[in-house]
């Protein structure tokens, strides 16, 4: 691949612009978790995660088997970065870590949502959400801590 040069600030403001994009995401993630753990409804629930993950883990895959990313135009062009500055066989390495944790998460949720009864799981909004909000501030953090050390 050949050697590009990069506009930081660009990439610093595509970067920006993802974590808005994936925060917005997230917002709507959260409404949906806390609208079918208060209408009592955890099988949906689950299973929209286990569906959400093996859609995950297939753009994984497809970007890894093509090296082409999936994506809004700034998730693409974040992503085209970060392949360039990686190098090719620590991108294709991260990559391939990524779809393996994630495929295995999703084998044991799928296997859980066919063995595990959860219409007799009692969920309780607030302290079901400290989780989620953990990993989402987590997520925006290590974000942030990523753009300023370009």
């Amino acid at each position: 691949m050949d050697e590009i040069q990069w506009n930081i600030q660009e990439v610093k403001h595509f970067k920006k612009k993802q974590l808005v994009q994936y925060n917005l995401v997230m917002l709507l993630l959260f409404v949906l978790f806390g609208y079918f753990i208060e209408n009592g409804n955890p099988p949906l629930l689950i299973g929209g995660f286990c569906v959400l993950l093996w859609i995950l883990v297939s753009i994984t895959f497809y970007a890894l088997k093509t090296g082409r990313p999936i994506g809004t135009k700034t998730t693409r062009m974040v992503q085209e970065f970060d392949r360039n500055r990686l190098g090719e066989k620590r991108w294709k390495q991260r990559k391939m870590t990524e779809a393996i944790i994630m495929s295995v998460i999703s084998i044991l949720i799928t296997v859980s949502v066919f063995v595990k009864d959860f219409n007799s799981v009692r969920l309780d909004f607030p302290i079901s959400a400290f989780p989620f909000i953990g990993a989402w501030i987590g997520y925006n953090i290590g974000e942030i801590i990523r753009m300023n050390n370009l």
